[in-house]
């Protein structure tokens, strides 16, 4: 059993190990499916903000940029004509402060308010609060422009998300080729956002514009005009749509590198370097127009004589161009977008200014659903201040924004997304892998221990057979030889060695019979042969068999038999051989009691009738009553055991027992010794 207990042990630790591997490694995986989850939700959202940026950008990016002005001449009008600017009404967006532009003299302008030169008579004044957005505007702008600060250098890129706290301490346990593995179905998933795109473009600052053309006049047009001077009629109509076959002015815009902080005033400088010389588009007009071919030449002398005087003027007018937008952190919740407007060799500033908090609503708003994420909260900052503080159990992200609102940076906070399996049913699943293996082992253990311990007393049986059938019959003939010979010398001795033969000769016919019985039993061929009637007579007869055989071996036989008990069905056979091997196994144990009187008793419990048999000596110890009865077993082992026997006789017992429907009992009764009973039923 020990050689066993230790295979199991083996067993259980080679089952044991590789199942913990693999629950780990399935929570690695859940954990690594959770963080990209969360991230792709993250990175969802925050591309939904990007998004409306995007398009609001684009929007500001492609507005011609005379409409930053109160009124402006928009390309295809009546020549000397103006109209109101679109910008100068108060924007009906929250978050939009109005707009500005720093002309060539380094002074600020608002489209809200007319400049001097655009307030001809009959012009209608501005209302209220167009006035007290204009000041508004102006104020800010003129704070915000003395000095306009470099590109943030911070440690997070523009464009870019970031997980912070819990999120960033499980992105820091994931293992490499885990998050290798799931590299393309995280960037695939990225890639179907649709403000995906629009940022990577804004990041790269290509962005494509229509730059208008500078505003027709009947002359070409002077570096005043472009400084801010516009000429006007005395009406504003709303604009008429452009004439058809009006030909472009202005060429594709080309990025330029940002401008460096100066002062506030911006006179006529040279181009910085970088800057796409004018005349390159008039060259790459031409190669496209096919100028400089006898064909393009001829196409060309018709087209000019065909030409009106205004569309001389305004081919021989310097083109325009439009940088992209940059931005920067104003302060006290304003973020400033500003770009250069590329005159020739003249340049001026034009941008617009936001209100962070009321941005951060609508990018909320449209991002953000309360219904689709509930728990999720949002904080859009300026970049270089310090994010929110970070709540356990919850997923944060960072993500800054893409030129030109990388001043400003959002945290998202969440709470841990909903889903049909995780850590919970890994766990739950692998207790009860554990569970249903541990028992099964110690069931299966226990199978094979009730196996091996049955083939051992097995094998003793087969020990104990041999000895209980050669102790016998050795002394028979032994007996037998000295009454052959004439050794025996006297009747009275003559008569005692008969008597020697007789009883070993009923000894091994008991044993005999037993093994018989058992076997039968074990089969289940052993057929009853019922009879009802009194059991306490049957009883009277087994004690006249029973006593001379006790006395022989120093013991008295008493019977207790109560009068008129019920009368019961038992099988007559089964009961005597029951009785002599209760009476033989207490002749055995009881052997050096000091008391040796075996005691029958016959009677009534209630409806039943109880037969037991009461020995006084030892008892069995209390751990041991419940293995008794099982086939082979004995208390001790059988190399040193002092009672003979083979194992099978209360075995044998029992099954009798059981075939006529008798309760068996075993106990140690309060004043000592060992008691078994058998409950017979009522008829």
């Amino acid at each position: 059993m020990r050689r066993l207990r230790v295979v199991f042990v083996l067993l259980f630790l080679g089952l044991l190990i590789p199942g913990v591997l693999l629950v780990r490694r399935a929570l690695d995986s859940v954990w690594v499916e959770r963080a990209v989850r969360h991230r792709t939700v993250a990175e969802r959202i925050f591309d939904e903000m990007e998004r409306s940026l995007s398009h609001f950008l684009r929007a500001e990016e492609e507005r011609p940029y005379g409409h930053y002005r109160h009124a402006w001449s928009p390309p295809g009008s009546p020549t000397g004509v103006l109209f109101r600017s679109p910008l100068a009404d108060p924007s009906p967006e929250p978050f939009l402060v109005g707009h500005f532009e720093v002309d060539l003299a380094g002074r600020v302008h608002t489209p809200l308010r007319p400049r001097p030169s655009e307030a001809p008579s009959g012009w209608p004044p501005p209302n209220p609060a167009a006035e007290a957005a204009a000041e508004r505007g102006l104020e800010l702008a003129e704070r915000a422009w003395p000095s306009a600060p470099e590109p943030l250098e911070t440690v997070q890129k523009p464009g870019t998300t970031v997980a912070v706290g819990f999120a960033a301490r499980q992105d820091a346990e994931f293992h490499e080729e885990e998050k290798g593995a799931l590299d393309d179905a995280y960037d695939a998933l990225v890639s179907l956002n649709r403000g995906a795109e629009l940022r990577s473009k804004r990041s790269q600052k290509i962005v494509k514009l229509e730059p208008q053309a500078f505003a027709e006049k009947d002359g070409p047009a002077s570096s005043s005009d472009f400084g801010g001077a516009i000429l006007g009629a005395a009406s504003a109509p709303e604009p008429p749509p452009a004439r058809e076959g009006s030909p472009k002015a202005a060429s594709e815009v080309a990025a330029v590198p940002a401008p460096t902080a100066g002062s506030r005033r911006m006179s006529a400088a040279p181009r910085p370097p970088g800057a796409v010389d004018p005349r390159l588009f008039e060259r790459i007009e031409a190669a496209i127009s096919g100028e400089g071919a006898p064909e393009g030449r001829l196409r060309q002398e018709r087209e000019a004589s065909a030409a009106t005087p205004a569309e001389k003027a305004r081919r021989r007018a310097p083109q325009v161009t439009v940088d992209p937008m940059l931005g920067f952190a104003l302060g006290e919740g304003h973020l400033v977008l500003h770009r250069t407007v590329w005159h020739g060799q003249q340049a001026l500033r034009q941008g617009l200014i936001l209100e962070v908090e009321a941005l951060e609503k609508i990018l909320l708003e449209a991002a953000l659903p309360a219904k689709t994420f509930p728990g999720a909260l949002a904080r859009v900052r300026f970049a270089e201040t310090p994010g929110v503080a970070q709540q356990p159990g919850r997923y944060h992200y960072r993500h800054r924004f893409a030129e030109p609102f990388d001043a400003l940076a959002v945290d998202l906070e969440m709470l841990p997304l909903s889903e049909a399996s995780g850590a919970r049913t890994i766990y739950a699943l692998s207790l009860a892998l554990v569970l249903v293996g541990s028992l099964g082992l110690l069931a299966l253990y226990r199978m094979v221990g009730v196996v091996v311990g049955f083939s051992e007393r097995r094998s003793n049986f087969v020990a104990a057979v041999s000895h209980e059938l050669k102790t016998p019959l050795t002394a028979i003939r032994m007996y037998a030889e000295m009454l052959r010979d004439g050794i025996v010398s006297g009747d009275e001795k003559r008569q005692e060695y008969y008597g020697t033969i007789t009883a070993e000769s009923e000894r091994l016919s008991r044993l005999i019979d037993n093994v018989l019985e058992f076997s039968k039993l074990e089969k289940g061929t052993r057929e009853m042969s019922w009879g009802v009637g009194d059991l306490g007579g049957l009883v009277r007869e087994a004690i006249s068999v029973l006593e001379p055989h006790a006395a022989a071996q120093g013991f008295d036989l008493t019977a207790e038999v109560e009068p008129d008990l019920p009368p019961v069905r038992f099988d007559r056979d089964a009961v005597l051989q029951v009785l002599f091997n209760l009476v033989d196994n207490a002749l055995k144990y009881a052997r050096e009691a000091r008391e040796k009187t075996i005691r029958i008793t016959c009677r009534r419990d209630g409806q039943r009738v109880v037969l037991a048999v009461r020995d006084h000596g030892p008892g069995v110890p209390s751990e041991h009553i419940g293995q008794i009865f099982e086939p082979f077993y004995r208390g001790e082992h059988e190399l040193t055991r002092r009672a003979q026997g083979t194992g099978i006789g209360l075995s044998l017992v029992k099954g009798l027992a059981e075939q006529m429907d008798a309760v068996l009992r075993a106990d140690n009764p309060p004043d000592g010794g060992f008691e078994i009973a058998l409950a017979f039923p009522p008829c």
